[in-house]
């Protein structure tokens, strides 16, 4: 329906520049009209104003212009009557993808909200969807918001991030985190102040260009702030002292092919309980082959490698290397007891 719209709108564009041309050609060679002349007389003639001819026109030119009035009317009718109704139906298809859409934020919850689809924010969203995390973005430029529609993964909300309502709309209460990347640090910081009173347990990732306003950001809420220039910086220094190093880590946590990377998990309580459990009892590389060599503590202390007999408690956070699937059998195995 769509493409039949188009199309017709289309035609009616291509009569209505024929018919100019046309008036264009017969004035010139029938009454001689330079091409200024003539595109005043075809003007006044398809446009039916009732100015005063540049000359005295001929028999054969007052009968060009009677047929010219007469094709006019004709373009005209036909022309008003496809472009409004393309433009009525383009107006029509629009509101019923935004409600289609604003259903679809509705219900989810536990997404990461993405506000600026720029450089960034498109890689962030891009690495987010490669681990099947629901992502809602935030832009208020209607070519980015154009460009996001090609993707039926990725939601929208289409303003500005910095109002109550614009993030009202794309979840934040019920969203896990939210990833601010615009290109100005004010607008940045807006969107973290509102963000954080909106939800004050969302994790909030932030872009920042000046250094100086690293720690005016993490003030005003965000959890973290990334830094592009300071992050590239240290990255070619380290490509430069531990060029191997840097590349295996990189490859770990960057690579897309479903080979080994390393995971988190969280630890939560359930009716078994996280008693008397130990990193030893768990033996994954014994089962799985995965391997768990980092651990968070509740209290935030971090322990590489940690010990057999580490005693796992409710909140802790397990990092562990290998396959997805490996990952998914841990979670199988251990949901009976503290594994979320």
């Amino acid at each position: 329906m769509e493409i039949h719209s188009k199309r017709s709108a289309l035609i009616a564009l291509s009569f209505l520049f024929s018919g100019i041309i046309f008036g264009l050609a017969g004035y010139m060679v029938i009454e001689g009209y330079t091409f200024s002349e003539a595109v005043y007389m075809t003007v006044i003639t398809m446009g039916t104003v009732g100015f005063r001819e540049v000359h005295p026109l001929s028999t054969a030119g007052m009968w060009f212009t009677v047929v010219l009035i007469i094709l006019s009317l004709g373009i005209y009718a036909f022309a008003v009557a496809v472009i409004s109704k393309y433009l009525v139906e383009n107006v029509v298809s629009n509101l019923k993808f935004s409600t289609k859409v604003e259903k679809q934020i509705s219900k989810i919850k536990d997404h990461v909200i993405v506000v600026g689809y720029g450089r960034n924010g498109s890689q962030a969203v891009e690495e987010l969807l490669l681990h099947n995390i629901p992502v809602v973005v935030i832009d208020n430029r209607p070519k980015v918001i154009q460009y996001v529609l090609d993707n039926e993964n990725i939601l929208y909300v289409q303003g500005d991030a910095t109002e109550d309502k614009i993030l009202s709309n794309a979840g934040v209460e019920r969203a896990r985190a939210l990833i601010t990347a615009m290109a100005s640090d004010a607008d940045n910081l807006f969107v973290v102040i509102t963000a954080r009173e909106m939800n004050p347990n969302l994790t909030i990732i932030s872009r920042a260009s000046a250094i100086a306003n690293d720690k005016k950001l993490k003030l005003a809420g965000a959890t973290n702030v990334i830094l592009p220039d300071k992050v590239g910086g240290q990255k070619m220094a380290k490509l430069i002292i531990h060029p191997d190093i840097h590349e295996f880590i990189e490859n770990i946590m960057l690579q897309r092919s479903g080979d080994v990377s390393l995971y988190e998990i969280q630890l939560t309580k359930t009716k078994h309980g996280p008693e008397n459990r130990t990193i030893g009892s768990i033996k994954i590389k014994d089962m799985l082959g995965a391997n768990i060599i980092g651990l968070k503590s509740i209290n935030k202390q971090y322990v590489l490698n940690p010990p057999t007999e580490t005693k796992l408690e409710t909140g802790d956070k397990l990092f562990v290397l290998g396959t997805r699937e490996q990952v998914w059998q841990l979670k199988d195995i251990m949901s009976g007891s503290i594994l979320e």
